[in-house]
């Protein structure tokens, strides 16, 4: 156990934004400022990434250098990467918006787009045809802004079911839940022997893997939103009283561990399944790998990936969102798209996968054969990415989470119903909006 903690050490909540002090005087600073063009670019390009073993590019991940070191030389350019932890990009980029100078060229941005769509480069007229046609078309929900692509996904990181085969087929369950019943259901059954059916990392409200993007999920599952077509908030209807009755009840009746309400991080989660301690969760593509190693997994060979059960209207899920930009103040901004297209090639694509981790974005690379037999859960979330997917964000996304989080906190501790959360979270975040909208 504690050597799976050790072992599972992606960053506890590398999809939460970070609320810091820099980040804040940063946005405080947004808009004020004439952003400087940055030097000519014609052969150097700068690179904001995270860090391995978070979605790394190659040069900072270790895969594709031979295939990157032969498109530097073939294009004469020369790539610098600045690569830090996870927790820190989005105060980093604020921060450097903020000043009005030119940093870097392209940056990685997780479900922050909205947020500093002024300081980015639209994609549209440098997205090639094929490559956008090779793309889930739900990708581009969580990279655009006021009708431009100002991103391209990079990677196909859905939510979908992780289960441990071993516990269901003692309780006599021949195949994973596919509707919310059958979840109930299951989760119930499989509660038993000290361990929990369903596991979950509700301990953070904001951001994408916090609670209330975990509520997003089932929320579009019942066939709602989250904004109607004037922008404002509509969740508070009953298909977003059902999402937080479902996890409402199976935390109630005893089926989910109720340490969920302290995990912060999807580690925490993880390591609870991958522990035999828990039966199901949702989980990202990333944790597939670590959750079959030998070293970090007392699971190996009994875990099972299937898509999400299906709400009163269908199956579900949200995007990670990790995605490529580039800087409006780029003095190359062809050169970084075609970088950009390099880091989405099939080649570099594949590896992506075989040596990270990361399964790739591009449909035809998942249906790969050979990333298929290394990935079993591809064909899952490739199954999952044909159905409705959305995280919903803006630009005020990490105030809106963290209000709405909190409020779904109160309902999943007893504090609140759910008809009671949700209405003064929809309140909440009728402000939040009025406030941004003007």
């Amino acid at each position: 156990m504690h050597r799976a903690r050790t072992m599972l050490s992606v960053p506890t909540n590398r999809r939460s934004i970070l609320k810091g002090a820099a980040g804040a005087a940063g946005l405080a600073a947004l808009g004020r400022r004439a952003p400087v063009r940055g030097v000519s670019a014609a052969t150097g390009l700068s690179v904001l990434s995270p860090l391995a073993p978070d979605p790394a590019p190659p040069g900072v991940a270790e895969f594709a250098i031979p295939e990157f070191d032969a498109w530097k030389a073939a294009n004469d350019v020369d790539v610098t990467y600045e690569a830090v932890a996870w927790p820190q990009l989005h105060d980093k980029m604020a921060t450097n918006f903020a000043s009005g100078t030119h940093v870097h060229d392209i940056m990685y941005n997780c479900g922050w787009v909205p947020e500093f769509a002024q300081f980015l480069t639209p994609m549209d007229a440098y997205l090639p045809a094929d490559l956008v046609a090779d793309l889930p078309p739900s990708s581009f929900s969580t990279v655009g802004w006021d009708g431009k692509k100002l991103g391209v996904v990079f990677s196909l990181s859905l939510l979908t079911l992780f289960y441990n085969t071993e516990h269901l087929e003692l309780a006599g369950l021949k195949e994973p839940p596919k509707t919310w019943d059958e979840l109930k259901g299951y989760a119930k059954e499989l509660t038993r022997d000290g361990r929990s059916g369903w596991v979950l990392n509700y301990g953070a409200p904001e951001g994408i893997g916090g609670v209330a993007s975990y509520w997003m999920t089932f929320l579009q599952q019942a066939g709602g939103t989250m904004y109607g077509a004037d922008g404002m908030p509509v969740f508070n209807d009953a298909p977003g009283i059902d999402a937080l009755s479902l996890m409402v009840e199976m935390m109630t009746n005893g089926s989910t561990d109720p340490g969920s309400l302290s995990y912060v991080g999807i580690n925490d989660a993880t390591n609870v399944l991958t522990a035999g301690n828990a039966s199901m969760m949702m989980n990202w593509p990333f944790m597939w790998k670590p959750a079959n190693d030998p070293e970090s997994s007392q699971i190996v060979g009994k875990l099972g990936s299937a898509i999400l059960p299906a709400g009163p209207v269908t199956s579900a899920s949200i995007d990670g969102t990790d995605a490529w930009t580039i800087a409006a103040t780029s003095a190359a901004p062809e050169k970084a798209a075609e970088l950009i297209g390099f880091y989405l090639s099939p080649e570099v694509q594949k590896k992506q996968w075989l040596d990270t981790g990361w399964l790739p974005i591009r449909l035809s690379v998942l249906e790969d054969a050979e990333v298929q037999a290394a990935a079993p859960n591809a064909a899952v979330v490739l199954e999952q990415a044909k159905l409705p997917y959305d995280s919903f964000v803006t630009p005020d996304y990490n105030e809106v989470t963290q209000a709405l989080g909190t409020e779904i906190q109160k309902a999943l501790g007893g504090a609140k119903t759910p008809e009671e959360a949700l209405k003064d979270a929809s309140d909440q975040v009728t402000e939040i909006v009025k406030k941004r909208l003007g």
